[in-house]
């Protein structure tokens, strides 16, 4: 993931308004594609040894699932909810929340 071209980098606010304006089309367009997303950890969860990062924007009612690859398991033990982070996955697509899968951390982000 970390040498996939990013097609886009969008705030989760960004990416969020895109999808309540009706925008879904225009980012139809980057779905099986890397994308980076930058906002604030929500919540975190583990099942079997792969964490998935909810990432919001000024609001909770629409997030960001990003579903992480196993070898960032040791920089996500660091990351402290209500952090800023950025993280580069390849977008899957829409429910009622933008689905991220493969994801990294950016380490850049991490140490700020």
């Amino acid at each position: 993931m970390r040498k996939a071209h990013t097609e886009v980098s969008l705030t989760t606010n960004e990416l969020i308004k895109q999808l309540n304006k009706g925008e879904r089309e225009h980012l139809d367009q980057y779905i099986e594609k890397a994308i980076e997303i930058k906002g604030t950890l929500y919540k975190m969860t583990q099942k079997r040894n792969t964490y998935s990062l909810l990432l919001k924007g000024s609001t909770s009612d629409t997030l960001v699932l990003c579903e992480m690859q196993q070898d960032q398991n040791l920089l996500i033990s660091e990351l402290k909810i209500g952090e800023e982070v950025i993280v580069k996955g390849t977008l899957k697509g829409f429910l009622m929340d933008a689905i991220l899968l493969n994801c990294i951390v950016l380490e850049k982000e991490i140490n700020e």
